[in-house]
């Protein structure tokens, strides 16, 4: 049975999961109506069965850019548009991952991330460039381009700039330490499409000044609470760092704080560090009992050896800045008062070098790193031992544990 009929006989049964679903997150955020969201999701849902059945993303690309033109025009943030996506992603995966098997099954989920990405992206294009396009010296457009610029960056959560063809993107949620939501996840995104836009050479990812936390890492209260991948392949997290990897120039992490969890991550996802003596690094899933996943493993083996990856991730401990220099996550180690400066000095630098050069190089060591083969029956097996452990109590107990304050006690079922 082919993947777009499996997908049309479950029609109704995925739109009332995936509006569900979107009603549970929108009681975090922003109310829309149940209709509206019904409405919506029955448009993407054909979308993407269209898109299946022909084999081809053309239909959602042009959809999503008239989407974006409407919803922006409205004053929807772009992570409340994108959420629809993700749900809806969330959805159909899980409708695949129970009705096929075998090599179908890996071929409709690579097909229906490739779908949706690509409108994810047409959004990103468009949210962007219609930011782009209201900047004008008359007041009423500097005041439309102020409100687009502030959808394009997170509402606030962060702030770009632009010194000669260096593009700084200033983290600055002081409230939550910089934790990673997926308004200010969507918000990174959308400030990389905008450089990029601009024809910024290189990039460099920083808190703001004064803050002891570069970042908390991935927003907890976010997570699904089990039965659902907490790392899937939509979520914003992970779309985050794979900007970052296919970002067409250097983008370079300035840490001046601590550094915890999927932050890591995203510095790791950078192509080069920059540090002071009060940075410091953990990645903390076994504090949460959350399997983390093989892409995100993907990126510590590129970088570390895999003894040093068992360490910090069977023992969740903080590696301070001078082990890290030692264990060549930090390119540079200076100090703290030298930090902001050598940092721009060296992306400076690198920016005045050829970009396509650049370009070429890096994706060619990305694809070099990122794409491992793995046997269908292996990734299957690996996926089976990820959903153990994100559908156990443990997992649950690691996530309330965070919400209390405690520590987790956790049982091994």
């Amino acid at each position: 049975m082919e993947t777009s009929e499996v997908l049309a006989s479950a029609q109704d049964r995925i739109v009332d999961e995936a509006v569900s679903e979107l009603d549970q997150r929108h009681a975090r955020a922003k109310p829309t109506s149940a209709e509206s969201s019904r409405q919506h999701l029955q448009h993407l849902f054909e979308l993407v069965v269209r898109c299946v059945r022909e084999g081809d993303a053309d239909p959602i690309i042009a959809s999503s850019h008239e989407l974006a033109a409407d919803r922006f025009k409205a004053g929807f943030d772009i992570g409340e548009v994108q959420g629809e996506f993700n749900v809806l992603e969330e959805v159909l995966w899980r409708e695949v991952a129970d009705t096929l098997s075998g090599e179908q099954r890996i071929e409709a989920l690579e097909l229906l991330s490739a779908i949706l990405s690509a409108g994810r992206d047409a959004l990103a294009r468009t949210y962007v460039t219609l930011a782009g396009a209201s900047r004008s010296p008359d007041s009423k457009d500097r005041e439309d381009s102020a409100a687009a610029l502030e959808l394009a960056t997170a509402g606030g959560l962060l702030h770009t700039e632009i010194v000669g063809r260096v593009g700084v993107i200033t983290l600055n949620d002081q409230r939550r330490r910089n934790s990673i939501s997926a308004k200010l996840a969507n918000g990174i995104v959308a400030a990389l499409e905008n450089l990029q836009a601009d024809d910024i050479r290189a990039v460099v990812i920083r808190a703001a000044e004064g803050m002891s936390v570069w970042s908390s890492g991935r927003d907890i209260t976010e997570l699904p609470r089990g039965r659902r991948d907490p790392l899937a392949y939509n979520d914003p997290l992970e779309e985050m760092l794979r900007a970052v990897r296919i970002f067409p120039a250097p983008v370079v992490a300035m840490v001046h704080g601590s550094v915890w969890g999927g932050a890591f991550d995203l510095v790791l996802s950078c192509d080069l560090v920059v540090a002071d003596e009060t940075a410091s690094f953990a990645i903390t899933p076994a504090n949460l009992g959350l399997p983390y996943n093989t892409t995100g493993l993907l990126h510590f083996l590129g970088r570390l050896p895999i003894n040093l990856i068992k360490e910090m991730f069977f023992t969740a401990v903080p590696v301070d800045a001078q082990k890290a220099k030692e264990w060549l996550v930090v390119n540079h180690l200076v100090e703290a008062a030298e930090l902001e400066s050598f940092t721009l000095k060296l992306a400076t630098k690198m920016a005045a070098k050829s970009p396509l050069a650049i370009t070429v190089i890096k994706e060619q060591l990305r694809v070099l790193n990122d794409y491992q083969p793995i046997a269908a029956q292996v990734y299957e097996r690996i996926q089976g031992l990820r959903r153990q452990a994100y559908d156990s109590s443990d997992y649950l107990e690691g996530l309330n544990a965070f919400a209390e304050k405690r520590q987790p006690v956790f049982r091994g079922t």
